[in-house]
């Protein structure tokens, strides 16, 4: 079988159903309930001491949670944001801790896994969440027996296995507003009996989006469609074996972001605006843009992805243990198109109707997409010993991943003229062209590609030591070790008209006499600044050429050297490959001790590691830089206490906990480039509390809440200028809150079923309230300081300390409902119900971010990914 460990304190709805063919629920007395969970990999019968959530098939109806996006509802130490791309843009977080930025170097913080197997990027798991049989979030560092990138803990998601025994099948559909419609269904027959058991499930689902843009685009809208099949063999004394196989599929228009404030920099300098009267682009921004979403593009994002994967699941029981196999091949891909977020023709990414309007002949289509292949394999053995007072698991780890990410980005036709009024307050003069010597930049386009192989071998043992019938020592430890191998380079050389004008014209506009020279020039002492920023613009990261600085025939090699054009030259990208390995012992160590009967008390420290590697933008090795990035360490203390108490009607879990990361990876977009940095420290402390009490045996109160102060410490960087390792963009990080950690969440749900009479039917319905308080949504709290030319940490403090706030940082605390109500049979055969979701339609947002090329540093455009409004439908379920 496959290894379980048995776990009380959960949300009652939770274990109230399982879907056709689950984990049975073993009712141990009236309204108490028992379910397995996996979060130490072995069969126990004790409760686990860690924390925990989990959330059960009838949880994830009676919440409305389709997918690992709206997991929050259920748990107030979890949440979620997505930004340019619902797969590249996914980003999951526990107690406050999460990868920051969607780079596809940077791997995930919380591990997402589906029935054991690893997925090497959380967007894998996007699909309908049909045929589960629950979610367990493990809070903390799980490193030893989870293995890489779960330095914030893990999302373990658990389907329903094949059968052997028994025919059965379900079906779902749902209507509901922005023309929502959905189909889930699925079958197990066994194809020998007791022997050989297939299982098949799949998903549809249809919805339009939320943003509508100037043209009438819509953008978050929904079209995925996923498949699951599975086969599971009754070897008898041989064992079993489960094979599995999987694909999905989407279309999403996605992501839009609506606009919270424009430049006061371009409305003092360009008003009225006559390049581009009257909005600039902008027409729909602030309050005007929220009720309903109105975005500015005029260009449709689309996100279209697919993947497939096989693997296979074996166990045996041998002499000395139980043995068990897991192995798995993934291939993703995803592409998308995006626009420049105004209603302009600025630049389009990907493969985009503006670019082919203007070259009908060029093909996009091998130029972008990212797809990324994975293999991982697992042999574990678990026994006992000394009668069963030391119960043990070693193992081994290995996978190996592939990441080929494609893509293009095209200045369209008014570029130079909307960014002249856009960044250069010109509301008349187009500055950007004549900086290029009247080089135009339409089409000009760059067409990077990142290749990255990755490979991570470890070895693990995990150890629980039976004290006393009370007291029990677990022990665990992981060796791992990581290597990749990493490239940045030019598919196409392109085509770069402005940039290559914009330097053939930097020697005669900063000679005496120039138009950017500081002391006679037309624009004063501001000249040089101003010229810098017209090469960053025209020669943008995105679109610019690579500079080789070992290719003799490159055209920036005849700027080297020179005093005056050479400084230019960091703006440049830079071709790399090279190589990033680290190795690194991690390990646990916990104490569990039973107070009394269904009461007990734990605590532990752990180790988590999440490996180093590269910055694969564009723009990481810009002017020679180093686009590694460090390895993040974490040390994890905890004290919990799990009780079931009130003849098994009431449960609470309680845990504090105090997280220390060290080298902490952050990705943060300064308006023009992407900056891939280490903090030195970042640390999340607070508690949680998960409680639920059966009223009657109808009705079921649960209450959730976590207070968590996740912070940058105010000696988060290093403020010596003189410091190798010193970040100006990090000094601006320490003494602020995390991304996204709200201080304080609390939910609570009540919900009932109760028969009607002895009619065979049965009413049901519940409601659930989630506070959250403040929290910033932007990496940066500020500006970039303004840290150039600083001596002494003095120096870097004053300038940290006048770094102008960024403004809209900060999504005021919130309330959000979510009702629903039905009726079916009383044997759950058929169902039928209604719901809403955010039923007083508030309104908030994931991420805000600079408006590229909107702006100067203290006055820029800033725009925000929004989070859902309110939703409501009417959903049918029938099981046979």
């Amino acid at each position: 079988m496959v290894a379980t460990v048995g776990c009380f304190g959960l949300p009652s709805q939770a274990l109230a159903l399982q879907q056709e063919g689950g984990a049975e629920v073993e009712k141990v007395e009236q309204g108490e309930r028992h379910i397995v969970v996996t979060a130490t990999k072995r069969d126990q019968t004790l409760e686990v001491p860690i924390a925990v959530t989990v959330v059960g098939q009838e949880e994830l109806i009676s919440k409305g949670i389709e997918d690992i996006t709206n997991l929050e509802r259920a748990a107030p130490s979890y949440a979620v944001s997505t930004s340019d791309s619902a797969t590249g843009g996914l980003v999951l977080r526990l107690r406050g801790v999460g990868t920051t930025g969607n780079n596809i170097g940077l791997e995930s913080s919380v591990g997402a896994f589906i029935d054991g197997f690893y997925l090497p990027r959380p967007g894998a798991a996007l699909s309908d969440l049909y045929d589960v049989q629950q979610i367990e979030l493990l809070k903390g560092p799980q490193g030893t027996l989870f293995g890489r990138n779960t330095s914030a803990g893990a999302m373990v998601i658990k389907t329903n296995p094949p059968r052997t025994d028994i025919v059965e099948g379900f079906v779902n559909a749902t209507i509901g507003n922005y023309d929502l419609y959905g189909v889930q269904a699925g079958f197990n027959v066994p194809l020998v009996q007791d022997k050989i058991g297939l299982r098949i499930a799949g998903a549809y689902r249809n919805r339009g989006g939320y943003i509508t843009n100037v043209v009438g685009d819509e953008s978050q809208t929904r079209d995925r469609i996923s498949i699951r099949g599975q086969l599971l063999f009754d070897l008898e004394d041989a064992g079993e074996l489960r094979l599995l196989a999987g694909y999905n599929r989407g279309k999403d228009d996605c992501c839009m972001a609506i606009w919270t404030q424009r430049s006061p920099f371009i409305e003092a300098n360009s008003a009225p605006f006559s390049a581009f009267a009257p909005t600039a682009g902008a027409p729909n921004v602030g309050a005007d843009a929220v009720d309903p979403y109105l975005a500015n593009d005029n260009t449709n994002f689309v996100n279209p992805f697919h993947g497939w994967s096989i693997a296979a699941h074996y166990d045996v029981s041998l002499p000395f243990g139980e043995l068990s196999y897991l192995g798995y091949y993934g291939d993703s891909f995803a592409d998308s198109c995006r626009g420049d977020y105004t209603a302009l023709n600025v630049y389009a990414v990907g493969d985009c109707p503006e670019i082919r309007a203007l070259n009908p002949g060029i093909d996009l289509d091998p130029l972008n997409g990212t797809s990324i292949k994975s293999t991982s394999h697992e042999l574990r053995l678990q026994g006992e010993s000394f009668d069963g007072a030391l119960d043990w698991i070693i193992g081994a780890y290995y996978s190996h991943e592939k990441i080929d990410q494609k893509y293009t980005l095209f200045f369209l036709d008014q570029m130079q003229e909307a960014v002249s009024v856009g960044a250069f307050g010109q509301p008349v003069f187009n500055e950007l062209n004549f900086a290029a010597g009247g080089a135009n930049s339409v089409l000009d386009y760059a067409a990077p590609r990142a290749q990255q192989k990755g490979e991570s071998f470890s070895i693990f043992t995990h150890n629980v030591i039976e004290l006393s019938d009370r007291l029990s020592l677990i022990v665990g430890a992981r060796y791992v070790d990581e290597s990749k191998n990493a490239k940045l380079s030019e598919q196409v050389p392109g085509q770069h008209n402005a940039c290559f004008g914009t330097f053939n014209s930097l020697a005669g506009y900063l000679a005496p006499g120039g138009a950017y020279h500081p002391t006679d020039g037309f624009f004063g002492a501001g000249g040089p600044g101003r010229l810098a920023e017209a090469v960053q613009t025209n020669c943008w990261i995105f679109t610019s050429p690579f500079f080789d600085p070992s290719d003799p025939n490159s055209f920036f090699q005849q700027f080297v050297g020179d005093p005056v054009t050479s400084p230019f030259l960091q703006f440049i990208p830079q071709p790399f490959d090279q190589k990033f390995g680290d190795d690194r012992l991690t390990y646990t160590l916990n104490v569990r001790y039973e107070v009394a009967d269904r009461t007990f008390l734990y605590g532990g420290y752990s180790q988590g590691f999440k490996s180093g590697g590269f910055n694969l933008d564009v723009s990481s090795a810009s002017g020679g830089a180093d686009p590694t990035f460090r390895s993040e360490k974490v040390d994890a203390f905890e004290l919990g206490l799990k009780s079931r108490f009130l003849g098994g009607r009431a449960w609470a879990n309680i845990a504090l906990f105090h997280t220390n990361l060290k080298d902490f990876q952050v990705l943060e977009f300064d308006g023009t480039r992407f900056n891939t940095f280490n903090t030195d420290k970042a640390l999340s402390t607070g508690v949680e509390i998960e409680s639920g009490f059966d009223l009657s045996d109808a009705v079921t109160l649960n209450l959730a809440g976590s207070y968590t102060d996740a912070r940058y410490p105010s000696d988060c960087a290093s403020f010596d200028p003189t410091d190798p390792n010193f970040t100006p963009a990090a000094t601006s990080l320490c003494g602020t809150r995390l991304t996204n950690a709200p201080e304080l969440v609390l939910i609570g749900g009540l919900d009932f079923n109760t028969e009607i009479g002895n009619a065979g039917m049965s009413v049901f319905g519940g409601a659930t309230v989630r506070y959250e308080s403040k929290r910033r949504t932007s990496t940066r709290p500020t500006e970039l300081p303004a840290t150039a030319g600083a001596l002494t940490e003095d120096d870097v403090r004053a300038a940290v300390a006048a770094a102008l706030p960024l403004p809209q940082d900060i999504q005021p605390g919130n309330t959000k409902v979510d009702l629903r109500f039905g009726f079916g049979a009383a044997d759950g055969q058929f169902t039928i119900e209604a719901w809403a979701r955010n039923v007083f339609d508030t309104r908030t947002r994931f991420v805000t971010f600079d408006i590229p090329l909107r702006g100067l540093g203290g006055s820029r455009a800033r725009g925000a990914f929004v989070q859902e409004p309110r939703t409501y439908g009417v959903t049918a379920r029938a099981k046979f």
